[in-house]
């Protein structure tokens, strides 16, 4: 079975049912892997589910938040899990998240103290991505588990970063893995990555435990443990023992590392200061272009370049397209603009056999998620088009667009200019303004979309409960 197959809003059982007579894979260190097979797989032609110019939107419109602080600390929010653990784990279970609590806190002591320490950085713009994917904010300590917050951190099954994805995994959620770049390394990329998958696992499975189980073991393995278990409880599965060993310690291991983080005095540990991550902007340069030939051209520190772009293999951007987004702090954003146009004479020679750009191909495709206080007046502005152009191209009946809303758009790469491509996600009529639900829809995130309460989504939708399901048509707002 090849994980990059399975796409996690469509697992059905059929499929589930075939795959289990195979051989399973497993996403992380602790199961072998042939990773050569999955390294094939992901020639087939299958579509990415996100694809990157989606992943790089949603840092520049939300990931900036994180940088001023603007980010409620994990566990304030009524979340799924935060409400188990406050109702009370299982007795059974305390032992085994007792046993976790003991090592980090005694055996383990100095490497949780390093894993508290490296995460810091990080911290608000994990919790800020994770929450703004309707994701509870306490998988942060997911991330801890997997990498240690080790950036450059590497199984044998060959995941990598933070997040520890595979390469198909990588590809399928947005993030480039290829000679040039490895965007696994990139914190920023691929904690929105990361959000997606753990809620469309969320989604398939409707638990936050088996999401998590799955995020480890892989989403065939779960379902397949589920159908000889004849149960969703995680717990009831563990009893069972028909998860894998790793399995059943890793949900323990995550709401352990939970308990100590969010106390960590209580434990013996130092709190770390509360700094977060130098603020940062993305810009395009010209590609391929060396770090090296940026830093000299714009006096940017290399350094400061290196940091914040880890992900470059060779400190080199890709070769195979015209231009690429790097990240660099904010501090030197107007000085970037100045020196930007004289880039352009630093882009490296790239061999023609090595390059996907073809001869005639003169577009890239580009996504635009719409901003808070951004109009379609604005948007075609910005991508010189007509307002015509984007409401035709989009199926827009009226000029009324959401913060959230989705478009792709065309570039071309010669003259620059843009055209819309594809639907939108959200749908008008003339009495009232409805809204599609996607994968990792929650209540919350939709309401939070459209600047309404909960409570007000709920009763123009007439629901008792906070349960959605993928593609159901929801009224967000009435005219007048």
């Amino acid at each position: 079975m090849k994980l990059t197959n399975i796409t996690p809003l469509v697992l059905s059982l059929a499929a589930i049912l075939a795959s289990t007579a195979c051989r399973t894979t497993h996403r992380h260190a602790k199961v072998e892997v042939n990773t050569a097979e999955l390294e094939d797989s992901n020639s087939a032609a299958v579509a990415p589910e996100v694809q990157p110019d989606e992943i790089d939107d949603s840092i520049d419109q939300e990931l900036q938040t994180s940088v001023n602080g603007e980010v409620a600390e994990i566990g304030t929010e009524e979340d799924e899990i935060n409400k188990a653990l406050k109702a009370g784990i299982p007795v059974e279970i305390n032992k085994d998240v007792d046993r976790w609590i003991d090592f980090f806190a005694n055996k383990n002591h100095d490497a949780f103290q390093r894993f508290i320490d490296r995460g810091q950085p990080y911290r608000k713009m994990i919790v800020a991505t994770l929450r703004d994917s309707g994701v509870p904010s306490e998988l942060y300590y997911l991330a801890m588990i997997e990498s240690g917050f080790v950036l450059q951190a590497h199984s044998s099954a060959s995941a990598v970063g933070f997040w520890q994805f595979i390469p198909a995994s990588g590809r399928r959620y947005g993030l480039r893995v290829d000679r040039f770049v490895d965007e696994r390394r990139d914190p920023w990329r691929a904690t929105v990555a990361a959000s997606l998958y753990l809620a469309d696992l969320n989604n398939v499975f409707n638990s936050w435990y088996l999401a998590m189980a799955a995020y480890n073991a892989g989403e065939n393995r779960i379902m397949s443990a589920i159908m000889r278990g004849k149960t969703r409880d995680f717990w009831e599965l563990a009893r069972l023992k028909v998860l894998p060993p790793e399995t059943m310690d890793y949900i323990p291991k995550v709401l352990a590392a939970y308990i100590v983080g969010k106390n960590p005095e209580k434990y013996g540990f130092r709190v770390p200061k509360s700094e977060s991550h130098e603020a940062f902007v993305g810009v395009t340069v010209p590609s391929p272009i060396n770090l090296s030939a940026v830093a000299d051209e714009t006096e940017i520190p290399l350094e400061s370049l290196q940091k914040f772009n880890p992900h470059l293999k060779s400190g080199v951007t890709p070769g195979d397209t015209s231009t690429y987004k790097i990240w660099i702090p904010k501090r030197f954003e107007d000085q970037f603009k100045d020196k930007a146009d004289r880039l352009a004479e630093h882009r490296m020679a790239v061999k023609a056999e090595s390059s996907r750009l073809a001869v005639g191909e003169s577009r890239i495709r580009k996504f635009h998620r719409v901003k808070r206080g951004e109009h379609l007046n604005s948007i075609a502005q910005k991508y010189g088009v007509s307002v015509e152009q984007l409401k035709e191209i989009n199926h827009l009946h009226s000029n009324t667009i959401f913060r959230g809303m989705k478009l792709k758009v065309m570039i071309d790469s010669t003259s620059e200019k843009v055209a819309a491509s594809s639907k939108t996600h959200v749908e008008e009529s003339s009495e009232e303004s409805v809204y599609r639900v996607r994968r990792g829809d929650r209540l919350h995130g939709i309401a939070k979309k459209f600047g309404i309460t909960v409570a007000e989504l709920k009763r123009l939708n007439n629901l008792r409960r906070n349960g959605v399901k993928v593609g159901q048509i929801l009224k967000v707002s009435r005219a007048g």
